[in-house]
């Protein structure tokens, strides 16, 4: 009897799995179990043959009683128990984090836990939720926070330069190898090494990065000696490991490597109650704590069936837009164009009258002094800029270019 709780059980053939199964028919990791308030959640994960309740194969399906499920030629029976509380912990914040939802609560008091040890973390969650500043945050308050934290971006690696990036190389080992240089991984010696979108790590990368970390040494491109190396690894990723993994594109033994802790972020359409915290911190950080209540106000009647796809970061644009304009009278009604892709935004919204051109040449102001200051504030970093506004980096790039800021300007 295995005990289902609120963390993720993995059933596979794979050894790293709490349920390891022998059976040919079943995929390496072929579906995962948790506890959720329904029951026991069955989620499977990409296998090959699938996942059923008698005869009906499922991709997600929420147990509410007794039932045997079938993996390959396996047969399981699941057993809701009664429901039992769980430990969300009491902290509202983590570093920068805030949110006082249960499901943040709970994410918070992991993190709290595992921040000052060695221990490897995976980050989950859909683009936006701010997994990158859940790292940043888990670094700061780890015994490493005084070293580097190391940020490579696994998802524009280019192929060709891949394990010069992470390992380092020495003069002359390739074309264009001028000099000698570090890679990512000695660059984050004793300090945090962050993967981000680990998922899109080469496949022929993974095996050396395994490597390195479990030996704790690395050796340069076109080197001949190893450097030893004090590591701590985080990551996050968008993607589904679990299906990579059953497609042969991600290794599972660098996934339970890298995977010791795993720490999923909600959506925002999942944390609605956290709103009003999230939008008095966004309005602190843009100089306009006092329009706080204003925009909540404003979001609750404009916003209520918003399902935010962008979560967090589209939150923090269409807050920062709308404490910018509270005190312009009228203008915050029509902010949501503006500020869900101010890049993208259409030029006209509605009659080309001059209270739209004010509105327009006002939002504009806002955006181009927000990012001339944050571009100052980092020291032209676009990775720091990045972090420092909860945005994806071609995104800070994308106004940079769009308002002609110099990164580099002081």
């Amino acid at each position: 009897m295995v005990p289902i709780d609120v963390d993720p059980v993995h059933v596979g053939r794979d050894e790293g799995a709490q349920i390891v199964l022998t059976d040919p028919e079943v995929s390496a990791m072929h579906c995962e179990l948790r506890a959720v308030s329904e029951g026991i959640l069955v989620r499977d994960l990409g296998s090959t043959n699938g996942t059923y309740i008698g005869t009906i194969r499922v991709q997600e399906a929420a147990i509410t009683t007794p039932t045997e499920i079938t993996v390959g030629t396996t047969k399981l029976f699941l057993e809701p128990s009664a429901k039992k509380k769980v430990d969300v912990g009491f902290s509202d914040a983590f570093g920068p984090l805030v949110g006082s939802s249960p499901k943040m609560r709970r994410v918070f008091s992991v993190l709290e836990k595992v921040a000052a040890t060695p221990l490897s973390v995976l980050i989950l969650g859909e683009t936006g939720t701010g997994k990158e500043v859940v790292a940043q945050s888990v670094h700061d308050a780890s015994p490493r926070k005084d070293k580097a934290f190391v940020v490579v971006d696994c998802g524009s690696i280019p192929p060709t330069l891949a394990e010069s990036l992470l390992f380092g190389h020495e003069k002359g080992a390739f074309t264009g190898a001028t000099e000698r240089r570090k890679g990512a991984l000695a660059e984050a010696d004793g300090g945090t090494l962050f993967l981000d979108e680990l998922g899109e790590l080469p496949i022929d990368l993974q095996p050396k990065l395994l490597r390195a970390l479990a030996e704790k040494q690395v050796k340069r491109v076109g080197g001949n000696s190893f450097e030893p190396i004090d590591v701590r690894v985080l990551a996050a990723t968008r993607r589904d490991l679990g299906a990579e993994m059953n497609a042969g594109r991600f290794r599972s033994d660098l996934f339970f490597r890298i995977a010791q802790v795993r720490v999923e972020l909600p959506p925002l359409r999942e944390r609605l109650a956290d709103l009003p915290l999230l939008v008095e911190d966004i309005c602190k950080k843009v100089g306009k704590a006092e329009h706080a209540p204003a925009v909540v106000a404003w979001i609750e009647q404009r916003m209520s069936s918003h399902d935010w796809p962008g979560n967090v970061r589209e939150l923090v644009n269409v807050a920062s837009v709308a404490a910018t304009l509270a005190d312009t009278p009228g203008a915050i009604d029509d902010v949501l164009t503006l500020a869900r892709d101010p890049v993208d935004a259409p030029r006209g919204i509605g009659p080309a009258t001059a209270f739209s051109e004010a509105k327009r040449s006002a939002v504009a102001a806002f955006e181009r002094d927000y990012f001339i200051q944050l571009a100052k504030r980092s020291q032209g970093n676009v990775s720091e800029m990045a972090r420092q506004s909860g945005m994806e980096r071609h995104h800070v790039r994308a106004y940079l270019r769009k308002y002609h800021i110099d990164k580099g300007a002081q």
